[in-house]
């Protein structure tokens, strides 16, 4: 099992992130795309029942206009390094700053995503050779308004 601190975006680019998926889906056959939930991996997280209190990202945020795949997964890069303050009070790491797609090794123009809402949560993944499982829990809405 593993477990990862995210940045869950708001319902409404979830929802829409998510018909872009299955659109790619529908073109290349990748069922990572449909793995797990479209979301902003902050890196690994010890799996705890409270959330600490970070400092929110300055948001709004603006994606890249183009998909890139690094480190074996397919995501929409976020530029300027905008989550190295919340890593740090989260005490974990990540190779990239981006929404997570999937794990499928392409790239493409899209148009650049403009994120307004987040949360805080821990986001726990359970494989057993193609089945891959997945939880969101211990989530708390981030207001970027609001300093600790």
């Amino acid at each position: 099992m593993e477990n990862y601190y995210i940045l869950r975006l708001g319902k409404e680019l979830r929802r829409n992130l998510k018909l872009f998926r299955d659109s790619l889906y529908k073109q290349h056959g990748n069922p990572s795309l449909l793995a797990l939930e479209a979301c902003i991996i902050l890196g690994p997280a010890d799996k705890k029942e409270a959330l600490p209190f970070v400092d929110c990202p300055h948001l709004p945020l603006s994606t890249h206009s183009v998909a890139s795949y690094q480190y074996g997964h397919l995501h929409l890069p976020i530029p300027d390094t905008p989550f190295t303050k919340i890593r740090e009070q989260l005490g974990t790491n990540f190779p990239y700053d981006g929404i997570y797609l999937g794990e499928m090794e392409t790239t493409f123009p899209v148009d650049p995503i403009m994120i307004k809402d987040v949360s805080l949560a821990i986001l726990t993944i359970q494989r057993e050779g193609d089945l891959i499982t997945w939880n969101v829990f211990s989530e708390k809405h981030l207001d970027s308004g609001r300093h600790h």
